[in-house]
Order: C-alpha cells, then structure tokens, then sequence
C-alpha cells in the first residue's frame, strides 16, 4: 500500500472502522471504498477527471488489506 493510499485510508476512515479487524467480512464495503476514494481525490487536490481511478485504487487497496 502506497503512503498516500495509508495516509488517506487514516483520514477516512475511523479507527473502529479500519486497521487489522474487519470482522467476518471478506471483502470491503462499498462505503469504505467510496471514503477512501474520496480521501484519494481530497489529497490530489480535489482535480476532476479521475474518479474511477481513485475508485480502482480504492478498491485495489481494501482489497489487499482484507486479505
């Protein structure tokens, strides 16, 4: 996971919500993805244009962690 991936799940994301426990679930919620790739585009400087891959990325990277 890239720092600015970690830095925007951090700011995103509650620490009851994130971190090593995601309960039962297998797979993130399509909110945690949507906050994360909000959190992507917030730390690009709110630039247009990018919206699938910040929810790619999102994604990608909630993927990994609950792994």
């Amino acid at each position: 996971m890239s720092r600015e991936s970690e830095m925007a799940m951090e700011r995103s994301m509650a620490p009851s919500d994130m971190g090593k426990k995601t309960g039962r679930r297998l797979y993130p919620t399509h909110e945690e993805i949507a906050q994360l790739a909000y959190s992507l585009y917030e730390s690009r400087g709110r630039q247009e244009g990018h919206q699938m891959e910040d929810w790619l990325r999102a994604e990608q990277e909630l993927v990994r962690h609950y792994a």
